[in-house]
């Protein structure tokens, strides 16, 4: 079935570029420029020279992007308008088929953003040699990072692309360490609420590490709608670019409230 899969795309590729740029966005090329490698690394650089004296701030939250372009860069630009969001975090599906070329096209536009921005792997992102992309142009699928003593955790949970398990084990560890911070924020491209695309014990394991460590909120995308649960975690999904559609978390010491933004 993957292999027909494969196929077909190579058949869609063919047909929509002439014989002169084929190769540019073949399924095969996958070597990432190294001024477009380890982004994320490059990004928490340019987050430690962020000195606030503060424990309120705001970040914001966008994801789905798949064929939309134009959507991310109004997204983009209108959050470099904002001197309050101080970094943004992406939620996942920066590609559609995982073409390197849609990966360039997000690095580009990215790169307009005048804040650090960090990003989570989504299920489309793992299409082809799209985790091997992903691989350079960000670095791990799993990491988490502290600003102003909240703790920021940013979960793989694609289990159907990646033919793989999350990784329930370094999340736990991760988590651990969860009374040293103001508070805890998690990022995962599938959200364990509404989407079925995990598996009921995979759901559960999640939501209990969430409620077990203390975390305050667990941002998603995926489903491309809005939702949001409160409870002992709250739950947050983004829609998708198809909109030019973000979210603003405001953090307050140990409180925080989400916007969702409409451009």
């Amino acid at each position: 079935m993957k292999f027909i899969r494969n196929l077909l795309l190579i058949t869609i590729v063919f047909t929509l570029t002439t014989c002169d740029n084929f190769f540019e966005y073949s399924v095969y090329v996958a070597s990432v420029k190294s001024s477009q490698k380890n982004n994320t690394a490059k990004n928490l650089a340019l987050l430690e020279d962020i000195k606030i004296d503060s424990q309120d701030f705001k970040f914001a939250f966008i994801t789905d992007v798949h064929y939309s372009y134009d959507n991310l860069g109004k997204v983009v630009d209108d959050i470099n308008k904002r001197d309050d969001v101080l970094f943004v975090v992406f939620g996942g599906d920066i590609a559609d088929q995982a073409l390197l070329k849609e990966y360039e096209i997000f690095y580009d536009i990215m790169t307009k953003l005048k804040k650090p921005y960090f990003t989570v792997i989504g299920n489309h992102d793992y299409n082809l040699n799209g985790s091997f992309i992903y691989k350079q142009m960000f670095g791990d699928y799993n990491y988490s990072f502290v600003f102003n003593n909240n703790k920021f955790v940013l979960f793989d949970d694609i289990i159907w692309e990646s033919e793989k398990d999350p990784d329930f084990d370094w999340l736990a560890t991760t988590l651990s360490d969860h009374a040293n911070y103001n508070q805890v924020f998690a990022f995962a491209h599938i959200p364990t609420v509404v989407s079925d695309d995990l598996t009921p014990e995979m759901k559960q394991t999640y939501r209990s590490l969430m409620a077990n460590n203390n975390v305050s909120l667990s941002v998603h995308g995926h489903t491309h709608s809005y939702f949001y649960e409160e409870g002992e975690v709250d739950y947050l999904i983004v829609p998708a670019l198809k909109d030019p559609t973000y979210s603003i978390i405001h953090i307050q010491d140990k409180n925080f409230n989400s916007e969702l933004i409409e451009l």
